[in-house]
């Protein structure tokens, strides 16, 4: 068996595109988590600090409602009071002249226009993001007090990157489980492939009967099984028939063959001189001759009709008309049996008006060769809505049940010795077969022994 490269196998593309698919699903997914967190995040600070401000705020304008400033000892208690909290949020005040901070780490920008005053920034430094928010106070004296409330977004900022990273691990670990379960499953499901492509590379020739192991399921690999077992069962089957066909035909050209090489043999022995012996054999040798021609002529038509498929030359045929012809033919060239045509509707069929004659001249001269002289052989005919049937019954010898489903093997006989006293050559019911199936039709027979023969050809009008 071929071995493929691992990225050229089935197997791998279908683990690889599954991993792919999932992969990328995931990190969609964990995109929009990191997303949703960190906007809700950034949202949570900034409600926090606007809260925080509005806090601030109030106790400013309560402490310059009663006094015209603010004095170091209520800023130093709003800022102690401001940064209690864990939520680490700062505040600093700045006036004309002095700076208040409680958050020195780094400096943030104060100067904001007038309408810009309650808006909020994030900004980052040093590797930190920080959310600050400025705003303004007017004293009754007319001073501008700056209040700057800075949020440390440190905390935060490590529980998106601790969630960043799992989510990373979760994608590489989704992405290694996602190629090994690939593999797993691909291989599985490849399996049956793998089975019919071993099958198929033991099977020959000489050994049509291997069979691709059944699949239980029912999918789209239990189906190719199938038909692939339905494909080589027939292919068994032909083989067997051609066989079998090869050895009929060689078995039937035998003994002609030894009859002519006989009668060489014997002109060759006494020469020609003798009359009586040299028209014998002559005549012998004709006949022989003969047999051989028809024989050939039938094993050309089945020869055709197997391996290309005859192609129908179907007309409209005035059926009655095609039935009226046969019957006259046989009247005029049999004087030793009755003939008669009844039951004839009328009607025109859509069939190979030459090949349907042959096939019903085929069935009267078997007739013709297994009734006994003066007994009555009849054609009549029977039109139905999509059908119409011919049918020819005899008053002949019959024919045993049990041979009946072989009459239409090639070179199979009822009786060989019976055979020799009648002539013929086994093909004549098969080539009928084979016309009846190309027209889409059937062949019933029925027969009783010392009784006689009725045989039914059904075909489709249209």
């Amino acid at each position: 068996m071929k071995k493929f490269s691992f990225f050229n196998k089935i197997s791998t593309k279908i683990a690889m595109s599954f991993s792919l698919t999932f992969v990328l699903t995931l990190l969609v997914l964990n995109l929009i988590i990191y997303i949703s967190v960190t906007t809700h995040t950034n949202t949570l600070e900034q409600s926090l600090v606007i809260a925080r401000k509005e806090v601030i705020l109030g106790e400013v304008n309560n402490i310059l409602s009663s006094s015209p400033r603010l004095g170091e000892e209520e800023i130093s208690n709003i800022i102690d009071k401001a940064t209690s909290h864990r939520d680490q949020i700062y505040v600093n005040f700045k006036f004309p002249n002095k700076t208040y901070q409680s958050f020195k780490k780094i400096s943030l920008p104060y100067t904001i226009d007038i309408d810009q005053v309650g808006e909020y920034h994030f900004i980052k430094l040093k590797k930190n993001r920080f959310f600050y928010l400025n705003t303004m106070v007017k004293a009754p004296s007319g001073e501008k007090i700056y209040i700057q409330l800075i949020s440390d977004l440190k905390s935060s900022d490590s529980l998106i990157d601790a969630l960043t990273s799992t989510m990373l691990l979760i994608d590489l670990a989704g992405f290694i489980f996602a190629i090994v379960t690939g593999v797993f499953f691909a291989k599985k499901t490849l399996k049956p492939i793998n089975s019919i492509a071993d099958t198929a590379e033991l099977i020959n020739r000489h050994n049509l009967n291997k069979r691709i192991e059944a699949s239980n399921h029912d999918d789209e690999i239990g189906r190719l099984i199938k038909v692939i077992n339905d494909m080589m069962e027939r292919l068994e089957r032909s083989f067997e028939n051609q066989t079998k066909f090869i050895s009929d035909a060689s078995h039937e050209l035998r003994t002609p063959l030894s009859i002519i090489n006989g009668y060489v043999d014997l002109l060759n022995q006494w020469g020609v001189g003798n009359k009586e012996l040299t028209e014998e054999a002559l005549s012998s040798i004709k006949e022989e001759i003969f047999n051989m021609t028809d024989l050939m002529e039938k094993l050309l038509f089945i020869a055709r009709e197997e391996n290309t498929r005859y192609n129908l030359n179907s007309t409209d045929v005035d059926v009655p008309s095609l039935l009226k012809r046969v019957y006259k033919e046989f009247k005029m060239i049999d004087k030793k049996h009755a003939y008669s045509i009844h039951n004839i509707p009328e009607f025109h069929g859509f069939i190979d008006e030459k090949l349907i004659l042959q096939a019903v001249r085929a069935i009267i001269e078997n007739s013709i060769k297994y009734t006994p002289k003066n007994k009555q052989i009849t054609i009549s005919c029977e039109k139905g809505k999509s059908h119409f049937k011919i049918i020819v019954s005899d008053e002949g010898i019959g024919i045993p049940k049990k041979h009946i489903p072989k009459l239409f093997n090639r070179f199979y006989r009822v009786d060989e010795a019976r055979t020799k006293d009648t002539g013929g050559n086994g093909l004549g019911l098969s080539i009928v077969k084979s016309i009846v199936d190309i027209h889409n039709g059937n062949i019933f027979i029925d027969s009783e022994v010392n009784k006689g023969t009725t045989v039914t050809l059904k075909l489709p009008i249209q």
